[in-house]
């Protein structure tokens, strides 16, 4: 435990992600159970992992000890406006944020309607998968991109392709909002804007719902909706 304790406490310090290697050294962990631990800690959300493969301190540990960082502050000053949102769109609304090769659901809330689609608090999708990552991959250069890709599991290729995700990077970065109309799972539908939470930090705001949700002129209103919601924020 306290050898566990004295690496997460190294991370927090340095602020900078550190390979696995370098916690060994430093630490007088020996390499084994340094990777043990450290998988223990990824399985629990409490470190994420880079592309370069240095490790981070994830929101799940902050989601534990409910520490105000300045991201975390600012989530919680943005909660009473997800609240509002869901219920004028009817829907779910979710913020994603990035940890290494995931994205994570830091907030959400949903409307008073039955049948919401939820996504738990601490939740993790690869980002490959989904709206809400490919706002967030967007923010990236594209030679990390594509080493995230790699990555992907095969589940996230069963029903799209690397194009696919792209396509949606591309929407992002070009008209600032991107789709995902049931790829990954037939009967979900989420579209996603990119939203700046700090002077730093770039997280997805996401609405999530029914194909009935995204029929017809639907999708413009909703897409609409998320950009003014951004825009008052900012």
């Amino acid at each position: 435990m306290h050898k566990a304790v004295s690496i997460l406490e190294y991370l927090a310090d340095r602020n900078v992600p550190i390979p696995v290697k370098e916690l060994s050294f430093a630490l007088n962990i020996p390499p084994a159970s340094c990777y043990r631990m450290v998988n223990t800690l990824l399985e629990h959300n409490w470190l994420c992992e880079e592309p370069s493969g240095g490790l981070r301190i994830a929101f799940g540990l902050a989601h534990v000890a409910r520490t105000y960082s300045g991201l975390e502050t600012r989530l919680r000053e943005f909660e009473p406006t997800m609240r509002v949102f869901a219920e004028e769109l009817q829907m779910s609304v979710k913020v994603s944020l990035r940890e290494g090769h995931f994205a994570t659901t830091a907030l959400r809330a949903e409307p008073s309607s039955p049948n919401a689609i939820t996504s738990p608090i601490g939740s993790r999708i690869h980002l490959a998968i989904g709206s809400a990552a490919a706002v967030l991959l967007a923010q990236m250069p594209d030679h990390e991109i594509k080493t995230v890709l790699d990555s992907a599991p095969k589940e996230a290729w069963a029903r799209q392709q690397p194009d696919d995700v792209w396509k949606r990077i591309r929407d992002c970065r070009e008209r600032g909002v991107c789709f995902e109309l049931g790829q990954y799972h037939p009967s979900v539908y989420a579209c996603s804007v990119p939203l700046q939470l700090t002077g730093t930090d770039w997280v997805s705001l996401t609405a999530v719902g029914w194909p009935e949700h995204f029929a017809g002129a639907r999708q413009v209103k909703i897409a609409k909706a998320l950009r003014q919601r951004v825009e008052t924020h900012n």
